[in-house]
């Protein structure tokens, strides 16, 4: 008997050291990150080549869509799983509500250790409302050079990971941990380290400063770079474009120190990483250069994202996927009960991604993105749209007589016309799927009950942060926004 129940409790010693351990969880996002910086060549040269070998062993989505080309509301989104006009952050400095959960709650009510580390300004704690759920949360900024034309402080991307190094080498006993970081770079001005600007432009590309031109050229001057300029004056699209390619291969070159951390500490293949964008970047798509937020516009929305986690086969995902799904597609993925019950088919909320568990062709499914703008301007344009495979829907509002009415139509197809050039709207192809376009959208738009107003409450809300906090609104003023 004695011999049956030590052979019985040597067998349950064995299965409880079987039982595998709960994987970390390492959550990456660079700001201003465009989707295609990911499998881009300079020659022989990949622009970021850890996240290309990352790629290769991972889920890879090429173009999540980014609910707002917006820092807080995108990450708002990414963290809760929900839309902007549902969990309230329409604005930079517009803090996430203390009822609105978040995952980091969830990782840290089951066990988990959650720290984060930010290198934007925006996204301090008194303005973004974040920090919630994170036992460590650094918002320093200690770097002195930062964003002009006001040096607005930041971290930049080597001393983010220097804090991210000490952060994962601490003790956390049994544990797991899961860790944000938010890299600033390649946010402009372009001004990576010099060891990191290898990107020769082929040939001159001058900027046409053309007022004739439709849409009217918009310049971010403040993120143009000095060498960029020509002695005429006119700006090198080719120099800028190579500049913002080093600061993505600076940041890039950073989470290889970190890859390679994981990899020394045997932590590699226990570790769920995922990393992706807020936003992306035009560099003069719409003739909208060298800034994001004013279009809904791929080049702004579409984000890179990777997976690679244990149990996930990887392979190229399907295009139909949003920032809003990462919350409750990680919570699935774990085992862990979703941040907020079952949506109203009304309602438009992330969902879990079925490429995580599935191979094969899907069926579309529609994602959103918007460009909501304040203004005392009452002809402020306003986009809402929806993506559905390779099918883009614009729509295009104004505030006129104070009435909101539509001033825009647009479609387009993205395989054939990545840069939305072409605007098919007039004679839409007999395979475009317009009627549920058209069906998502006005969905997507009703589910907004403050789209109407929208626009006046967010100036008014910029007003008073102008009374009350001068110093954030020069800040704001300095990085674009």
């Amino acid at each position: 008997m004695l011999r049956w129940m030590l052979l019985s409790l040597c067998l349950l010693c064995a299965c409880r050291a079987e039982a595998p351990r709960r994987p970390n969880v390492l959550l990456i996002t660079i700001d201003t990150l465009r989707a295609d910086r990911i499998g881009l060549r300079h020659g022989e040269q990949w622009v970021m080549p850890h996240l290309e070998a990352l790629a290769g062993e991972s889920l890879r989505y090429p173009s999540a869509l980014s609910p707002r080309a917006k820092t807080t509301p995108a990450i708002a989104s990414l963290l809760t799983g929900l839309y902007p006009h549902e969990h309230g952050v329409r604005e930079l400095m517009s803090p996430l509500r203390n009822s609105t959960p978040m995952l980091q709650d969830r990782l840290r009510e089951k066990g988990w250790h959650t720290a984060a580390i930010v290198g934007n300004f925006v996204l301090k704690d008194q303005y973004s409302g974040l920090s919630r759920g994170f036992e460590t949360w650094r918002e320093d900024l200690p770097d002195t050079q930062g964003v002009p034309p006001e040096n607005v402080p930041q971290r930049r991307a080597r001393s983010l990971t220097d804090a991210a190094l000490e952060e994962l080498a601490k003790p956390k006993g049994s544990r797991p941990w899961m860790l944000w970081l938010h890299y600033m770079d390649p946010h402009g001005l372009y001004d990576a380290p010099l060891e990191h600007r290898v990107f020769a432009p082929s040939a001159v590309d001058p900027i046409q400063e053309d007022p004739a031109q439709e849409p009217k050229p918009y310049i971010a001057q403040y993120n143009v770079p000095p060498q960029a300029r020509l002695p005429d004056g006119r700006i090198d699209a080719a120099a800028v474009r190579a500049e913002y390619d080093a600061e993505a291969r600076y940041v890039d070159s950073e989470l290889g120190r970190i890859f390679d951390w994981l990899r020394a500490s045997g932590q590699w293949n226990d570790t769920i990483l995922i990393v992706t964008a807020d936003h992306g970047e035009s560099l003069g798509e719409h003739n909208y250069w060298f800034e994001h937020g004013r279009n809904a516009y791929e080049a702004n929305s579409a984000v890179p994202l990777i997976i690679r986690a244990p149990g996930v086969r990887p392979g190229r995902g399907n295009p139909d996927v949003s920032l809003c799904d990462l919350a409750p597609s990680l919570l699935f993925h774990l085992g862990l009960e979703p941040l907020l019950p079952a949506p109203d088919e009304r309602l438009t909320r992330g969902e879990i991604l079925p490429q995580l568990y599935t191979d094969g062709n899907l069926p579309s499914r529609a994602v959103f993105t918007e460009k909501i703008e304040r203004s005392g301007d009452e002809r402020v344009v306003q986009h809402k749209a929806v993506r559905m495979g390779s099918w883009k829907r614009v729509r295009r509002f104004a505030t006129i007589e104070g009435q909101l009415r539509i001033i825009g139509e647009e479609l387009y197809e993205l395989n054939s016309d990545p840069r939305e050039a072409r605007n098919l709207m007039n004679d839409p192809p007999a395979d475009a799927p317009l009627a549920r376009l058209d069906l998502e959208l006005l969905r997507f738009a009703r589910a907004d009950v403050q789209f109407a107003d929208l626009a006046r409450k967010l100036q008014e809300q910029r007003e008073r942060l102008e009374r009350e906090d001068p110093g954030a609104a020069r800040v704001l003023k300095a990085l674009g926004y």
